[in-house]
């Protein structure tokens, strides 16, 4: 598949499909003026910020799979949903399709799209989206500007209103134009692949970071142990070892690593424990993945919350989650353990 194939540039009727969703979602009188996260009021131009990169995202999703297969023609879920549906709902996000000559038809295939952040660590539905399904896709894609602007410049909503409204009116042209905007495919894998080789995170869990970056070195020059470690157990060859949650003894479902090479586990004056190297020393998890060890330096062998310390409900899991950490999806992908994205595109168009 060509660069090319899996991109999809924007043009003025997919803003205007856009506007007409929110302007209707806006309107509906069963909708309140509260964001979905509860964080005060929000007006139209609020919807639009939050509603239009996803609802783009959905539309560029299905333009790049039609490229696939000219003989359908997908629609992606532009229905208002009352907000009991929502917080019930596990509709596809591709929720109509038409085969050439034929007529609209539900999909035979269920599809779930979502924003890709470039900062995400964990990628993944929540499990009340595909509750026991197996047959069906999960699809990770980002929306970007192609220019040089900065941050700040490049706001989707501000792009298409420089695309409506003209310069000699308002000149918006500071703004990164909507001609500048595309989508890409960056992940696809079945529902299937994700409960087989992903991992369940249960509501009441932590969220743990998938890096174990070096510490304090273990040990000082003249070879002693530093202060900073009062423990260390010394192995050699090949062991299964349980990483704990800094120095909690839960009982962690993603705790089981495979350790190889000549290394020290150490425990500091708070028990958390530490990895030193010896030799180079490889780790592996199902969950996290493959980890070099330098020889020399010292790394953190325990979990760490990305929610934060422990004591307060905002430091745990509030929704069961299937997730592949990114770290071991991209992996997978390399060692060919799971379709690449282009057979995954081939399968969605084949059997939607």
């Amino acid at each position: 598949m060509s660069l090319n194939q899996n991109i999809y540039k924007f043009n003025k009727d997919d803003l205007y499909e856009i506007l007409e969703f929110i302007k209707n979602y806006h309107l509906n009188p069963t909708k309140g003026q509260r964001g979905r996260t509860n964080q005060g009021k929000r007006g139209f131009g609020g919807e639009l910020d939050e509603w239009m990169p996803g609802k783009l995202l959905e539309i560029a999703v299905c333009r790049i799979l039609e490229r696939h297969n000219k003989n359908k023609k997908l629609f992606p879920d532009f229905i208002i949903y009352s907000n009991k549906e929502v917080g019930d709902k596990s509709d596809p996000d591709i929720t109509e399709v038409q085969d050439l000559k034929g007529s609209k038809r539900k999909p035979e295939a269920f599809v779930e799209v979502k924003r890709l952040d470039p900062d995400a660590k964990w990628l993944g539905p929540r499990k009340h989206q595909i509750k026991n399904m197996t047959d069906g896709y999960m699809v990770h894609a980002t929306i970007s500007f192609t220019d040089q602007k900065n941050k700040k410049q490049q706001d989707i909503t501000a792009s298409a209103l420089q695309e409506l409204i003209n310069e000699d009116i308002y000149d918006l042209s500071d703004f990164s134009k909507f001609s500048d905007l595309e989508a890409r495919i960056e992940y696809i894998y079945s529902f299937r692949d994700l409960k087989n080789k992903g991992h369940f995170f249960e509501s009441g869990n932590i969220i743990p970071e998938t890096e174990f970056p070096t510490s304090s070195n273990a040990y000082k020059k003249d070879g002693s142990l530093s202060k900073l470690y009062v423990d260390s157990k010394k192995y050699k060859g090949k062991y299964n070892l349980k990483m704990r949650w800094e120095n909690r003894s839960d009982k962690l479902t993603f705790a089981d690593w495979n350790v190889e090479g000549e290394f020290v586990i150490l425990k500091n004056k708070k028990s958390k424990e530490y990895i030193y190297a010896n030799s180079k020393t490889k780790m592996f998890s199902n969950v996290f993945g493959r980890f070099s060890l330098e020889s020399g330096k010292t790394y953190k062998f325990h979990f760490t919350n990305k929610l934060g310390k422990t004591g307060g409900k905002d430091n745990f899991k509030s929704i069961d989650d299937y997730w592949f950490s990114k770290k071991r999806l991209d992996e997978l992908l390399e060692d060919g353990a799971l379709p690449d994205t282009e057979k995954g595109i081939c399968e969605i168009i084949d059997k939607i």
